[in-house]
């Protein structure tokens, strides 16, 4: 004989409901990243000019001046 039960099985909604949050989380995550990579570029380009700038012209400038 085959027993009716009349409590639904919302495994499926679990799983479910489990991978949108993730996603969610995941979408927010890295729409944060992207933010904070933005708000540094400015400052990461200038201090990458700086050193370049040290190392391509002052540095060889300074050797010369010093007899190297």
């Amino acid at each position: 004989m085959v027993q009716i039960s009349n409590k639904p099985n919302i495994n499926g909604m679990k799983t479910a409901a489990e991978d949108a949050e993730y996603s969610s989380k995941l979408l927010a995550r890295e729409g944060k990243l992207f933010a904070g990579l933005l708000a540094t570029r400015f400052k990461g380009f200038a201090f990458g000019a700086c050193i370049a700038l040290l190392l391509i012209v002052i540095i060889p400038f300074i050797a010369k001046a010093m007899g190297f």
